[in-house]
């Protein structure tokens, strides 16, 4: 751990609670300085970080989603979004505890509480539990997570791809149902609606990474175990990271979890194989959220806290649990033979997985103790409206429950938050990149962008070039990749600067809208990325002028990529509209859209007839129209 940055760290936070943010501003700047020295790669993202959790915590700019959208381009990205070692622990040290619990039971029902993307480890205990019990397993699904996605595209295909296995191992019976609980109140509300189908079904509780959500709500995790003990399940998984981030003082939460955290981006640089690379942009932006929730957010339904594994052991077994034997390897090796930095040891019975000497995650295995049985009747009393879950739906009537507190159709990005400084540059300078960042996830999901890039040009004449033309570099920090096959293109990007009229970004930071049908039809002279952009599948592109009126004198391009199976021009117009119009309504009073006074619904027409002077492109394939050479 870099002793410094923290140290700095810790000063600028005394100096937001003491209210004296002219130091904190001078101390964020000097933190800019020493970050972009010598530093390494995984100390200067982490230090951001924080440095951007901490001006959400004095602005409260808090993202839409607590838990970051999984990428919603390729189903294989999706699989792996959720860092794979936390992953690969929870198949190692829970698969055989769940095994050794149903055995000689052939109806057995999971209710699993996950936000990681679950369908290989469903598919490889339908497996076994096929190898154990034989022919006549009857296997149920209950599936309680946040909402990943604005689209369920990615969900369905898994849930198709778990059908076909059931029907391959001749399972007598399949279902699976999916609950989508974004808030604390609706994973309580989630569970108290679990009920037990029949005496002889066995239940499997399984809690990934989950269960820390109910520690800051009064009487959640009581109300939840309760509930849970009275299903009387064969056995109860828990994984959750070993960190004691529970702590009311916030020096104390960002000194206890920066070395976690630097452990876990350390080895998110260090450690990554080669055919997970283009995985790591997604395990850093779970990371960046992390941080977030932990340092900025103190309300009960979004805040990041975690407790170690010794805290949980008190508090299960005061709720009657008691717990279960775990049989784990604690060698090196097997499922972690690329990386022998990581290893398993056992504690108190439990594994712990630790990247040399830092404990990272824990798993534990719990039984209720024995009470009185309830012939297989629910508690009434605390079983919900009836009417907000459906349970056990073949799939083909899957339905898919909402527990939120947002109305569903809310399209707000950015969320009204305390009025900024102006006499704190680098404090807005940081503030305005977080909420760029939010507003690039948000759109790129729900229109399914690939990319976003975000270009930074200060208009002030110290920095126009020798031509006198403002230059534009990337905010590598507000940038988005929701194909993650295109991680590439934004490190290409990032080592080249453009110039005032350069690319769509460039020609953007002259006319304050820029549209172009294909980037790849493009000559390098106009699109330094044009191969680039051929290479990664990247076609029509947009880019739009955004101003700070906090930063005056910089301008913020916001280039779009859009969809690359998008082919005529006239769908790509109206896509290009909706984005403005999203922009428009979704815009704080800090913010200005640039350009926007043209009508929504004519701009791009207006960019494209207008604006494209100095560009050749190339013949569109099929029926769409071409823009031809104005000069």
């Amino acid at each position: 751990m870099t002793t410094l940055p923290i140290n700095k760290l810790l000063d600028s936070a005394k100096a937001i609670e003491d209210g004296d943010l002219k130091l904190a501003d001078s101390i964020f700047k000097e933190i800019k300085y020493l970050n972009d020295a010598d530093t390494s790669t995984e100390t200067r993202k982490l230090v951001r970080f924080y440095a951007e959790a901490l001006v959400r915590r004095l602005y409260k700019l808090y993202p839409r989603n607590c838990t970051p959208l999984v990428p919603s381009t390729d189903s294989y990205y999706i699989r792996c979004w959720r860092f794979l070692p936390f992953v690969w622990f929870i198949e190692k040290s829970c698969r055989h505890s769940i095994l050794d619990a149903v055995v000689g039971k052939k109806k057995v029902h999971l209710i699993n509480f996950s936000n990681i993307e679950f369908d290989l480890m469903i598919r490889d205990l339908m497996r076994d539990l096929v190898k154990q019990v034989g022919s006549g397993l009857s296997f149920q699904v209950t599936h309680i997570r946040p909402k990943l996605s604005h689209k369920e595209d990615y969900l369905q295909e898994m849930d198709r791809e778990l059908t076909a296995e059931a029907k391959t191992l001749l399972l007598t019976d399949f279902k699976l149902n999916h609950v989508f609980a974004n808030t604390v109140a609706g994973l309580v509300e989630s569970t108290l609606n679990l009920k037990r189908e029949s005496e002889d079904e066995a239940i499997v509780v399984k809690w990934e990474f989950e269960l820390h959500k109910l520690i800051l709500l009064p009487g959640a995790l009581q109300k939840v175990l309760s509930k849970l003990k009275d299903l009387r399940p064969e056995i109860m998984v828990i994984v959750e990271q070993e960190a004691n981030l529970n702590n009311p003082d916030i020096l104390d939460r960002v000194a206890q979890s920066f070395p976690y955290y630097s452990s876990v981006f350390d080895s998110i640089e260090k450690d990554t194989i080669e055919i997970y690379f283009e995985n790591k942009i997604s395990w850093e932006i779970d990371f960046r959220r992390q941080i977030t929730n932990v340092v900025a957010r103190e309300d009960t339904e979004h805040a990041e806290r975690h407790e170690t594994q010794a805290w949980w052991r008190e508090q299960l077994q005061h709720l009657g649990f008691h717990p279960v034997r775990q049989w784990f390897n604690h060698s090196r090796g097997s499922l972690f033979s690329d990386m022998a930095q990581y290893f398993i040891e056992g504690k108190n019975g439990c594994p712990v997985l630790r990247r040399y000497n830092v404990p990272l995650v824990f798993a534990s295995a719990w039984k209720p103790e024995l009470v009185q049985s309830h012939g297989g009747s629910d508690n009434k009393e605390n079983a919900g409206n009836p009417e907000s879950i459906s349970s056990c739906l073949e799939l083909n009537d899957r339905s898919i429950i909402q527990n939120e507190c947002e109305e569903e159709g809310d399209p707000t990005i950015m969320r009204e938050g305390n009025v900024w400084s102006s006499e704190c540059p680098s404090i807005n300078e940081i503030a305005a990149s977080s909420e760029i960042f939010d507003i690039l996830e948000s759109v790129c999901h729900v229109y399914k962008l690939p990319l976003a890039l975000t270009w930074i040009s200060d208009g002030r004449e110290t920095t126009k070039n020798s031509e006198g033309k403002n230059p534009l570099r990337i905010e590598d920090s507000a940038c988005y990749v929701n194909d993650l096959g295109a991680t590439e293109f934004v490190e290409i990007c990032a080592g080249f600067d453009l110039e005032e009229g350069q690319g769509v970004a460039g020609k953007a930071l002259r006319s304050n809208i820029y549209f172009v049908p294909d980037v790849s039809d493009l000559y390098p002279a106009h699109y330094p990325f044009v191969y680039e952009a051929w290479k990664f599948g990247l076609h029509g592109a947009v880019a739009i002028k955004l101003r700070n009126t906090y930063r005056s004198s910089v301008d913020y391009i916001l280039e779009f990529f859009l969809p690359s199976k998008m082919r005529e021009i006239s769908e790509k117009q109206l896509l290009v509209n909706k984005i403005l119009s999203t922009l428009q309504k979704n815009r704080r009073n800090s913010w200005i859209v640039c350009g926007i006074d043209l009508n929504v619904a004519d701009a791009v027409s207006e960019v494209t007839a207008a604006e494209m002077s100095g560009i050749t492109l190339m013949p569109n394939s099929g029926n769409s129209p071409s823009a031809s050479n104005v000069d």
